[in-house]
């Protein structure tokens, strides 16, 4: 509740100190060791707006990246779901295991806490997330 008041008490028309707050505000409640704000130029390479993060990792504030970086599935559910949670780069993917009785396949396109991609995960652990 708190977090919500703090937000809701930012002047209106300043994205960039609603993020710098919001990231401050994630970080405080998940306890997760970084948490960025991630956006996307038109022409589709993406710069890291807000972070918040332990002292000891490596800032990605102001990082840009090419659009190649990101696979287009990536880009596609980013863009779709807006936030995304990554408890840990290395931690391995937990296989989820369907009903049999379900007709249609189980997707977690909408889910904001999955593994990431192979490639995405690799990404990180070279950059040293």
């Amino acid at each position: 509740a708190k977090a919500i008041s703090r937000l809701q008490s930012l002047p209106s028309g300043n994205l960039s100190l609603l993020c710098d707050v919001l990231v401050k505000e994630v970080s405080e409640l998940t306890g997760y060791d970084r948490v960025m704000v991630y956006k996307f130029h038109e022409d589709e390479h993406g710069e890291v707006v807000a972070e918040c993060r332990r002292p000891d990792l490596e800032p990605y504030l102001g990082l840009h990246y090419p659009a190649t970086d990101i696979p287009q599935a990536s880009r596609f559910l980013i863009m779709r779901n807006k936030v995304r949670m990554i408890y840990d780069c290395l931690a391995p993917s937990v296989q989820v295991i369907q009903d049999k009785r379900l007709d249609q396949p189980l997707s977690l396109g909408g889910s904001t806490l999955r593994a990431p991609y192979g490639c995405h995960a690799q990404y990180m652990a070279n950059m040293g997330s």
